[in-house]
């Protein structure tokens, strides 16, 4: 997740006559609280499971954890057609209830397949949640308040999402009690999404682009996006390994993780700014070499002082985080406006690739040389990037800041999510003066 370090363009805020941000969001309040419970329950599976799998089969990981990411992937190419099918309540409703009967089946004895293939439907339901989400508020979003209803959907997940972890203080996750809160959690963001009165409104033409011409218009944009996937992906998945093997408690283990989700949230604000009035590939090297010394001293000094681990912890989950948005900006910055939802498919594909692969990699460190394993890990990724940076620059003369995109608010989730993008607006788009009735397809 990245966040709105700028107003959405001027030529599309002066075209929108339509409601009012607040108006848009009051109509949308009842699906913002379904994504603050289902984002709440996703960030407290990751701990639980990060828990028992570090008692249980800590070797094996990096599977289930890659699991998510796989099906999170498979998802978002394909939910679309059974929302366009049944319609987005129903649809909802569905992903829902079957990743709570998805989350309960884990009580059972554990099992490297069963909890592959469960954790798998999971994400795959996630990504329909996600979805069924974003194309809501795509539907209600103006041209002038597209980017503040982005911001707010993403403070609301990730918010929710660093909460998540923090619910495992309320029993012993290695019993039945966590996944049974976790399931109501699940069930209770129903409630607010079938008791709305808004309609279904259509996903409409999904337009694809070809990782050949995403290469072509910007190298550095789609291994940024690469690489912010094989570090997230690490760092979701085997966080909570990592800081059970190195010995702290659940309790620990809980504001480890949520201290590095929240940083993501809080330093994004001051990081976007910087990035619209300097050279973005200088703003994005430092952060990556800021990042990879951060990961090299939570390595060295993480298991000495778990006050040090917090407060590194949520440095290098700050510093990490916009590392997607700025991709995905640099990409923009040699693509024309109607080509930026298109594109943000093959971004957002190469994301979830890396987030796929980052736990099978980073497990494998940790079995070889222990829990550092995944900060050693962390710290190549992040130096390889920070070369192929330096060597972009050396081949290729940056655009002027003033013809630099913004960076925007942008989700990592699935690729509905870039309609909701500010720069990809249409200045003469027409928009319904009522917030409560579906305006029509809109581009995804």
């Amino acid at each position: 997740m990245t966040a709105v370090s700028a107003p959405p363009a001027a030529a599309a805020a002066g075209a929108d006559t339509g409601p009012s941000t607040t108006t848009v969001l009051r109509s949308v309040a009842a699906l913002l609280m379904g994504v603050t419970f289902f984002s709440i329950a996703a960030g407290a599976l990751f701990t639980v499971l990060g828990l028992r799998l570090a008692a249980e089969m800590p070797a094996l990981a990096g599977i289930v954890m890659s699991a998510y990411f796989v099906g999170l992937l498979v998802g978002s190419l394909t939910c679309a057609r059974l929302i366009d099918a049944v319609g987005h309540i129903r649809a909802h409703a569905v992903f829902a209830a079957v990743a709570a009967v998805a989350t309960l089946l884990h009580v059972f004895e554990p099992s490297l397949v069963s909890w592959t293939i469960l954790r798998a439907i999971t994400g795959y339901c996630m990504a329909g949640l996600f979805m069924t989400a974003e194309s809501w508020l795509n539907e209600k979003a103006t041209n002038r308040t597209r980017g503040r209803v982005m911001a707010v959907y993403l403070i609301a997940n990730s918010g929710a999402f660093g909460l998540g972890p923090l619910i495992v203080n309320l029993g012993d996750p290695r019993g039945l009690e966590m996944f049974v809160v976790v399931a109501i959690l699940l069930n209770v963001a129903l409630v607010p999404v079938c008791m709305t009165r808004a309609g279904n409104p259509r996903l409409g033409h999904r337009s694809s682009f070809s990782m050949r011409r995403l290469i072509q218009a910007s190298p550095l944009g789609i291994m940024g996006c690469l690489a912010e996937g094989l570090v997230n992906g690490a760092i979701y998945g085997m966080g909570s390994v990592y800081a059970s093997q190195l010995g702290l408690s659940d309790s620990q283990v809980s504001l480890f993780f949520s201290s590095m989700l929240f940083g993501g949230l809080f330093l994004l604000f001051p990081i976007g700014t910087l990035s619209d009035r300097f050279d973005r590939r200088k703003v994005l090297l430092l952060l990556l070499l800021a990042s990879a010394g951060l990961a090299v001293a939570i390595a060295v000094l993480g298991g000495r002082s778990f006050e040090g681990l917090l407060v590194l912890s949520f440095l290098i989950g700050g510093l990490i985080a916009p590392i997607y948005g700025l991709s995905v900006a640099q990409t923009n910055d040699y693509l024309s406006q109607d080509e930026f939802v298109a594109a943000s498919g093959g971004l957002l594909l190469a994301y979830s690739l890396g987030a796929s692969l980052g736990p099978l990699i980073a497990a494998g460190l940790m079995t070889a040389v222990g829990p550092y394993g995944l900060w050693a890990y962390v710290v190549v990724v992040l130096v390889a990037l920070a070369g192929f940076v330096v060597y972009r620059m050396a081949m290729r003369a940056a655009r002027p800041v003033h013809e630099q995109s913004l960076f925007v608010a942008v989700s990592e989730t699935t690729p509905v999510s870039a309609s909701l993008d500010p720069r990809s607006a249409e200045p003469d788009a027409p928009e319904t003066p009522d917030p409560e009735m579906p305006s029509g397809a809109q581009r995804a």
